[in-house]
């Protein structure tokens, strides 16, 4: 199977940054990519029937997430009182970014197993483990405003989405989730969670929830849809197709979308 994350890597430029601007990020991340690497190992083991036979207990998962979390905030990734949910994003970032140095592409499977399809409990894990690192470094630690750290962890999404008949899908990169892979929920805020529950095609490049206010949900009538534009917000009027390439006649910025 390949994964719509699977090809993507980083330049060596990038690489020598990551490693000169995150050497406490740069010294945990092996660890747990390892420890991911070896829970993925334990739910591809099947049983007699087919079905997985468990997490094996002994990854040292939880302590490698203790680790990383205290080094993101050592080195400014994230300000340490940032919300779980940002924590959470921010892992993801970093994962990513790690996986598109050469690294282990199995890590990286566990993590969306872990971190989409069981958002709660994986949720859980983190927040318990920010406790302790809150306690260690105290309620001041700010995230670096250095643009070249902000440069270098960029999200490979933006934050305008649309939803489409079944899918939704980023209106400014070619990122597409199937319906079956993502649920509406209400709490802590309306919007979408990405779950891969259906497909456990895990792509990376996508948050794990979606906001109301990041989808447009267009407006269709008579053969047209009103979209809105991803960069001023400007409302679009335009003939319905399965496949419709935009150019706002405000801004011209330009993007596609599914109906």
């Amino acid at each position: 199977m390949d994964y719509p994350f699977e090809n993507y890597r980083s330049s060596q430029k990038d690489k020598a940054a990551f490693l000169q601007l995150l050497p406490q990020v740069s010294a945990a991340m092996p660890e747990f990519f390892r420890s991911l690497a070896v829970a993925y190992q334990s739910i591809e083991q099947k049983n007699m029937f087919n079905q997985p036979q468990g997490i094996r207990q002994t990854t040292g998962l939880a302590s490698s997430i203790n680790l990383l979390l205290l080094a993101m905030v050592n080195d400014k990734v994230i300000a340490v009182n940032a919300s779980t949910a940002d924590f959470v994003d921010t892992l993801r970032l970093l994962v990513l970014k790690w996986y598109s140095f050469g690294n282990d592409l199995k890590a990286c499977l566990y993590f969306g197993y872990y971190f989409y399809t069981y958002k709660s409990f994986s949720e859980h894990e983190v927040k318990s483990q920010l406790d302790a690192v809150r306690f260690l470094v105290g309620e001041t630690s700010r995230r670096s405003e250095d643009p070249r750290l902000l440069a270098l962890l960029a999200a490979p999404n933006s934050t305008a989405w649309y939803l489409g008949e079944n899918l939704i899908g980023d209106k400014l990169h070619n990122i597409v989730v199937q319906k079956g892979d993502y649920a509406r929920v209400d709490l802590p805020r309306p919007g979408y969670q990405i779950t891969f529950k259906a497909s456990q095609f895990y792509d990376l490049r996508a948050p794990v929830v979606l906001s109301d206010v990041q989808v447009d949900r267009p407006q269709i009538a008579d053969g047209k849809a009103v979209v809105a534009c991803p960069s001023c917000a400007q409302k679009c009027r335009v003939k319905l197709f399965k496949h419709m390439e935009i150019t706002c006649p405000k801004c011209q910025q330009a993007w596609v979308q599914s109906a």
